[in-house]
């Protein structure tokens, strides 16, 4: 049997799903500016990230050359090469790299395989350096393990910048079909409301 519903009962079917709209689009604008702010603290930690790998792998870079002099001229290095960086310069680059080192640590994700083996590659530069060192032998092999960091880092970076430009998932469903579905259910309920008439 179909009957055209009361006015009564309309108003309150509208004023129903006018609030159930609202609330959506109230979740879907908090959902929203949520993800957007994750975005930009996760754009911030690829900036920080990237900053502090170069301090890393240009102080590991610049620590091996020195290194490399002491071995090649020996103890009297300093009267047989021409600006040289001193002692102190040296320490502070030693310092430096293990500054940074750490907070590389902490940044990355061990949920994540490429940063793993990101920070496997780090921590493998620093032992050859350290092997050189210790034996007096060439740093050829910590340079390049160096280098070899350094290529891996760049896919990483790129990957973690493309993650920001997409957006978080949550992000992407509601902005991909959450607020399109909303917006037609919207526009159904308005044409629904123009005709006047439901019937049951």
């Amino acid at each position: 049997m179909h009957a055209d519903l009361p006015a009564q009962a309309l108003a309150a079917v509208a004023t129903l799903v006018a609030a159930l709209i609202a609330g959506a689009v109230a979740f879907v604008n908090l959902t929203l500016t949520k993800e957007l702010k994750t975005s930009e603290f996760r754009q911030a930690w690829i900036d920080a990230l990237r900053e502090d790998l170069a301090k890393f792998l240009g102080a590991a870079r610049a620590f091996a050359r020195a290194v490399e002099v002491v071995h090649t001229f020996g103890p009297e290095y300093k009267d047989k090469v021409p600006l040289l960086i001193g002692d102190e310069k040296i320490g502070e680059l030693r310092y430096q790299a293990a500054e940074t080192l750490s907070r590389i640590k902490l940044r990355l994700n061990p949920e994540e395989p490429e940063h793993e083996e990101l920070l496997r590659l780090l921590v493998k530069a620093v032992r050859i350096q350290n092997e050189a060192l210790a034996s007096g032998g060439g740093v050829a092999d910590a340079l390049a393990a160096i280098e070899s960091a350094n290529e891996y880092a760049r896919p990483v970076l790129k990957k973690e910048w493309k993650r920001v430009k997409q957006g978080e998932l949550p992000f992407r469903i509601t902005r991909n079909w959450l607020a399109p579905l909303i917006f037609l259910v919207s526009i159904a309920f308005l044409a629904f409301m123009w005709n006047g008439a439901f019937r049951i």
